[in-house]
């Protein structure tokens, strides 16, 4: 998958903390549900930020999908509440076209940072997480958007957090790394068959990794980059996975390490990968071809635990991170090799999710800010 803003020190501590003292809440009980006027999604006259209907609820560290049929999935996450905040069981789906988010049902389990990946028959997995007592969990749901409805199927091996999933070529579903229940940063890896409905364990990664990047390369194999805890230090080293044969290679690493960080799929085939913890405002490029990375140009702001998409136009689009870069959003130029900033966000944002709609238009998901976890959502016209 899947399917990512830069702080430290006195940055970092603004953050709210959730790792302790955790509620937890199912469908409606408990949470105040925002609604607002339906706002559909259109381009706007001018480039830029817009904002667009609010969600049902306030979300951070959520997954979001674009389903077959052009809405947009949401699902689990943190938001606000007693204590350290809620962590969700629920789901909405948005129509873009009709500016509503309706509710989409329930989960067995609450979670964040969980795994969300869209299978070729169009249906959702939803795998790990940290859920109940503030653990990992082994725990897989499917959501079929078609019928609206959910189901249970095979579990991880290992429970695991704080990791990314990866939709592969073949059908099959690509997890590594995270965090496992006790808090330990994860070197194995599993693959998730949808015909058998069952979880199959691969060989470990070459190091533990957890807040890094998985990219699908245009071959079809998977590049790993970085990985590490909220305090340095971060891991330099990558190392591509190769779904023929279930193996690893390792490759060179890059100029300096990175977690929390954001790496996207150029339209040439060669990945970029921006940021991290640490206020870092580098960027490289690894190229699968020749094996090799090369610095390109900065961002102005620092972005971790950002979010990044490839436009059409093949610009890259970056919002929002921890610290300085809150409302900062960011566009890069292949071609060219540089960054420039383009306003800012309407909302503070890190946590977020950002999804790249049929119509080509940019929806800004939710997240966490100054004023805690949000349930505003924005849309962004190239």
């Amino acid at each position: 998958m899947i399917v990512a803003c830069s702080g430290t020190g006195s940055e970092e501590q603004q953050e709210e903390d959730f790792s302790t003292d955790v509620t937890f809440f199912t469908g409606q009980s408990g949470d105040e549900e925002y609604t607002g006027e339906a706002k559909p999604v259109v381009a706007g006259e001018a480039k830029g930020f817009e904002t667009a209907s609010v969600m049902r609820n306030k979300r951070a560290s959520h997954g979001a999908v674009l389903l077959k049929d052009g809405r947009v999935f949401v699902v689990g996450g943190q938001g606000s509440g007693s204590q350290r905040g809620i962590i969700y069981t629920s789901a909405e789906v948005f129509d873009s076209k009709s500016g509503v988010w309706e509710t989409a049902g329930d989960m067995e389990e609450h979670r964040h940072d969980l795994c969300v990946a869209v299978l070729l028959d169009g249906r959702v997995l939803i795998s790990g997480g940290r859920g109940n007592l503030n653990m990992a969990i082994p725990t897989s749901e499917i959501y079929d958007a078609d019928l609206g409805t959910w189901s249970s199927t095979g579990e991880l091996f290992t429970e695991r957090d704080y990791m990314p999933c990866t939709s592969l070529n073949d059908g099959r579903v690509l997890i590594t790394g995270g965090e496992g229940r006790d808090y330990q940063d994860l070197s194995s890896a599993e693959v998730y068959d949808p015909a058998k409905g069952e979880w199959e364990s691969v060989l470990d990664m070459s190091v533990t990794r957890a807040r890094h990047t998985a990219t699908l390369l245009d071959d079809g194999r998977v590049l790993i980059t970085g990985g590490g805890k909220l305090d340095p230090p971060y891991e330099k080293s990558a190392e591509i996975f190769d779904p023929t044969t279930n193996t690893w290679t390792v490759v060179p690493e890059m100029f300096v390490g990175r977690a929390d960080h954001s790496a996207v799929l150029l339209d040439d085939g060669r990945v970029l990968v921006v940021g991290g913890r640490g206020k870092k405002l580098t960027s490289e490029i690894y190229d699968p071809e020749m094996n090799t990375w090369e610095k390109t140009g900065s961002t102005i702001k620092p972005h971790a635990e950002a979010s990044i998409i490839r436009l059409s136009t093949g610009k890259i689009l970056i919002t929002g991170g921890i610290g300085y870069g809150l409302r900062a959003a960011a566009l890069y130029d292949p071609s060219t090799g540089v960054w420039e900033e383009v306003e800012d966000m309407n909302n503070d944002r890190y946590r977020h999710e950002m999804i790249r709609l049929k119509s080509d238009l940019i929806l800004i998901i939710g997240g966490q800010g100054k004023g805690g976890v949000t349930a505003e959502v924005e849309s962004f016209t190239p």
